[in-house]
């Protein structure tokens, strides 16, 4: 066995099947491979949180603006955001679980979009 670093990435990538080499670390792929993979795991996932985080963790290596815009795509419950928005909501999973996610969710829904000038005693 070889103790260089990248050995034990080179050794899986010999062994990994094709289908599933698209999983393994620093793997990416044009639009025309990713797209249909995110759309069919968006499908499969009809709870927010699980399906993004599938998203995440299967596509580490693509850009997290694509992956966000990918999502975005293909999740009806993602299209009152903007694509900054779904980002964030990628770093809050990753740093804050569930409850970062859920509170950066809320905040992006409703908190940081009131237009009272910027006047938070201001009630609507």
């Amino acid at each position: 066995m070889n103790d260089e670093p990248g050995a034990h990435a080179d050794e899986a990538k010999a062994l990994a099947p094709r289908e599933l080499a698209w999983l393994l670390p620093g793997a990416q792929g044009g639009p025309a491979e990713v797209l249909p993979r995110v759309q069919w795991l968006c499908a499969q996932f009809p709870d927010l949180f699980s399906a993004m985080w599938v998203l995440h963790a299967t596509h580490q290596g693509l850009p997290r603006e694509l992956l966000a815009a990918a999502t975005q795509q293909f999740r009806p419950d993602l299209q009152d955001l903007s694509r900054d928005d779904v980002a964030a909501l990628y770093i809050a999973l990753l740093n804050g679980g569930r409850q970062g996610f859920d509170a950066v969710l809320r905040s992006r829904r409703k908190g940081e979009r009131k237009s009272a000038a910027g006047l938070g005693w201001v009630k609507e």
